[in-house]
């Protein structure tokens, strides 16, 4: 890979690991920020919240901005902005202004998408799919390595040197963006379409409130039906001003085709089939020997349990783009929905030492790389290049939707199941099945996406065109 390759693909891939092992980091540690900034149980949990809702309603925004303006300037605007946010919450001396420090930081999920178009526009086919790998699978070591670190950090420097160490690591991730990645061409024309913008962002934070206010407040309260009811009437707005704007922020009529639509679904499938990793292993895991199917681990334990799930992620989703030329675009993605199904369908029958625990994580990291990276690959194949990065800005909206609404699934599954206040071994089996059986609609979807891809079809084996004409940063346009 050629030293700019290099930067363009190691830049953003360096900041998004860093930002994702960073809040991994924080779960473990917030018994010291509720400590240190006298927070409630109730405040904690918008730490998350916080930046979970700002990530849903940044994220295609930025997408469409990626589509229209210098992909460079806006990668550097989003390092920036986020690393801010990051030093915000460093220093924060209460709860409600590391609330909003998350909050900014939380903007930075829209790298993701951007990377798709910047890859598209800089480098080869080839090598652009390698860099969605690349971005995938360091995700997923990120979240694994984030469980390893934070005790020993948050115990050896305190819980503000897991931001601090964050914000070290954007500054260089900015430096190295700012030498190496290069500008891309504007698009001709168009504009942001503001109004729909707010209105999508509006309407998925009433969602995604709803979502994840419902545990709480229950699914039928009035203020949770409330919240939904006002979701869906924002987003229906949404999509009438959408279909009759002449440049609307996510094209439906475009989003309707196989791919995107295929991609998307897989999308939601993916984030909903993985509660049962995301809920109901750690407690599992951590639950005492006596149980008779709890391993008594604690977190340090727990992120070695999980960490072959990001090793395996990591490792494989570089290798999807040759995969797909030896076995073709369907069956990779067909492959990557069948291990998601298979590393949770074996964790259901196969819990009780460690091997088999990290056999099924291990699995699953395998799917879920191939997956989303043979999604990603097949919307910047099928995309035009000015709506790529926009088209999967609503793929990662609605994997996290899906998440969200998995996780209040799987604890509703467990809760049901518990005896006493503490879930059977029956209730964590079941969760494990329904993940399986959720994955199954992912192969579902995945025939959905056409077998070849719009490159393919019309014969382009060719570099992308961009790639020729980005501007390298002092260069004159």
């Amino acid at each position: 890979m050629s030293r700019s390759g290099f930067g363009v693909i190691g830049a953003p891939v360096l900041f998004i690991g860093l930002l994702q092992t960073m809040e991994m980091t924080l779960s473990p540690a917030l018994p010291l920020v509720q400590q240190d900034l006298a927070a409630s149980p109730g405040a904690l949990a918008w730490i998350f919240t916080g930046s979970l809702i700002s990530a849903a309603i940044s994220t295609p925004v930025v997408g469409r901005l990626a589509d229209m303006y210098d992909k460079r300037r806006v990668l550097l605007a989003l390092m920036a902005i986020s690393g801010a946010g990051v030093l915000l919450a460093a220093l924060a001396p209460n709860i409600t202004v590391l609330i909003a420090g998350m909050a900014v930081e939380g903007i930075w999920l829209g790298v993701l998408p951007l990377t798709v178009g910047l890859f598209r526009d800089t480098l080869t086919p080839e090598r652009a799919a390698t860099g969605n790998g690349l971005v995938i699978g360091i995700a997923a070591l990120a979240s694994a390595l984030g469980l390893i670190l934070a005790g020993p950090i948050s115990s050896a420097l305190g819980y503000r040197w897991l931001f601090l160490l964050a914000v070290i690591g954007v500054a260089a991730a900015f430096v190295l963006a700012w030498y190496t990645v290069p500008a891309t061409p504007r698009a001709a024309g168009g504009r942001v379409d503001w109004t729909g913008g707010l209105l999508l962002g509006g309407g998925v934070a009433l969602l995604m409130l709803g979502l994840t206010a419902a545990s709480a407040w229950g699914w039928t309260a009035p203020a949770t039906l409330a919240l939904f009811a006002a979701a869906a009437l924002t987003l229906g707005s949404w999509a009438v001003v959408e279909l009759r704007v002449a440049d609307p922020l996510v094209d439906l009529r475009l989003l309707a085709g196989r791919t995107p639509a295929g991609v998307t679904a897989m999308g939601v499938v993916f984030g909903f089939a993985s509660f049962g990793l995301v809920v109901a292993l750690p407690m599992m895991l951590a639950a005492p020997a006596g149980t008779g199917y709890g391993l008594g681990a604690d977190t340090l334990w727990i992120g070695i349990y999980m960490f072959p799930m990001g090793i395996a992620g990591t490792v494989v989703a570089p290798l999807v783009g040759p995969m797909t030329r030896l076995l073709g675009r369907r069956a990779v993605l067909v492959l990557g929905s069948a291990l998601v199904c298979a590393g949770t369908g074996g964790l259901a029958l196969w819990h009780s030492s460690p091997w088999q625990v990290m056999a099924g994580v291990t699995v699953m990291g395998l799917g879920g790389s191939i997956g989303l990276t043979a999604g990603l690959n097949a919307v910047a194949s099928d995309v035009p290049g000015d709506r790529s990065a926009g088209v999967s800005g609503v793929v990662f909206v609605a994997k996290s939707i899906g998440g969200t609404f998995g996780a209040q699934l799987g604890a509703m599954v467990l809760a049901s199941g518990a005896v006493a206040g503490v879930p059977t071994e029956q209730s964590f089996v079941d969760t494990y099945l329904l993940s399986a059986a959720l994955g199954l609609l992912a192969v579902a979807a995945a025939f959905v996406i056409p077998a070849a891809g719009r490159r393919a079809r019309a014969g382009d084996a060719a570099p992308a065109p961009a790639a020729k004409s980005a501007v390298r940063p002092g260069e004159s346009a």
